[in-house]
């Protein structure tokens, strides 16, 4: 079943309710193949579209305290033919504005359940997908990755498939990946660590630093920087569609972590149903480079901040860090060293 699917049934309830003024909730069963009682619904005479998931009462109370979401909300509903121990939960999209991440959300809500065989596993992984989808929400928005997003995502991308996975192996290199969970640093492997940045700058480039933690090495063997200087060029160039579906390929092809690059994305803030604001825009490189981040690198840690100073950001000019500056080779071999000490 495909988002799609989804628009589609609705439309049928819609068109099939047309005449119909009498408040109520017209259902449809999802599918008969699965253990669980999902539905989509649609109800009159506000046309409100719904998913419904039917439940043990004893198992709601998972249910309480769920996020809030703008657009839609999430409550029970009364349907008739529910026994005396059920209680239906429905996810109702209350402004068509938010209606094409409604049906994403409920989508993936579905996918989700299909892999649950108890209605208690059910229920606890709705919940948590919920948890996860205010957060994107809350991040992201509605309406897709901005400029400095896409960008930003792209460049993570650029390293996992031209670095990291070519030395690491697939599975070693989307498990380090952890920029879409927004640790420090974006990847962290065999005790060292790499942050990545993208830029668009033309001349005396200064890349941004969010906080004290992002360029911290404490704890870790080894910290680098990897900074990608590119273009952006609408209808030329790689685009960020286009090198997702080519790591996508190259997992599959190795049998490698299909669903955990997948959550990777989500957690990114890319979702298939918004692929199309990005294709038009490519990306062509400028130029590259790696540092090593030791003393004296130009940055600020927690140590150096007084009592109380924190949530810290600045820029660093990229021309003070020639002489931290590897070429690809040096990086390479510490690289490799540190993956076969570990």
């Amino acid at each position: 079943m495909i988002v799609t699917d989804f628009d589609s049934i609705w439309k049928i309830l819609e068109e099939s309710s047309r005449d119909t003024s009498n408040p109520g909730i017209l259902i449809r069963r999802i599918s008969p193949d699965i253990p669980h009682d999902i539905f989509l619904g649609i109800e009159k005479p506000a046309d409100r579209r719904m998913l419904l998931i039917r439940l043990k009462k004893q198992n709601v109370s998972e249910f309480r305290k769920l996020p809030v979401f703008k657009g839609f909300e999430i409550t029970e509903v009364n349907i008739p033919d529910d026994q005396e121990k059920y209680v239906t939960l429905g996810l109702i999209l209350n402004d068509p504005v938010f209606q094409d991440i409604f049906s994403t959300l409920c989508s993936d809500i579905f996918q989700t359940a299909l892999g649950e065989p108890t209605q208690i596993a059910l229920v606890r992984s709705i919940r948590n997908r919920l948890e996860m989808w205010k957060q994107f929400l809350d991040i992201y928005g509605f309406q897709g990755l901005s400029a400095e997003y896409q960008r930003g995502l792209y460049g993570e991308l650029r390293f996992l498939r031209d670095v990291l996975i070519p030395l690491a192996g697939i599975e070693k290199a989307v498990n380090s990946w952890k920029g879409p969970f927004r640790l420090n640093p974006d990847f962290q492997i065999s005790g060292i660590g790499i942050e990545v940045k993208t830029s668009i700058a033309k001349q005396h480039q200064k890349i941004p630093v969010a906080s004290e933690q992002q360029l911290d090495d404490s704890g870790l063997q080894a910290l680098y920087l990897f900074h990608l200087s590119i273009r952006e060029i609408d209808g030329k160039g790689e685009t960020l569609p286009g090198i997702i579906n080519q790591i996508r390929e190259l997992i599959c092809s190795q049998n490698g972590p299909v669903n955990e690059f997948e959550v990777h994305l989500f957690r990114a803030g890319y979702l298939n149903k918004h692929q199309a604001k990005y294709e038009n825009r490519g990306y062509v490189d400028r130029e590259s480079h790696i540092f090593r981040v030791i003393g004296g690198f130009p940055r600020i840690i927690e140590n150096d901040l007084k009592n109380g100073v924190g949530d810290v950001q600045y820029t660093i000019d990229l021309s003070a860090c020639i002489s931290f500056r590897l070429n690809e080779e040096e990086f390479q071999s510490e690289l490799r060293r540190c993956l076969i000490d570990n």
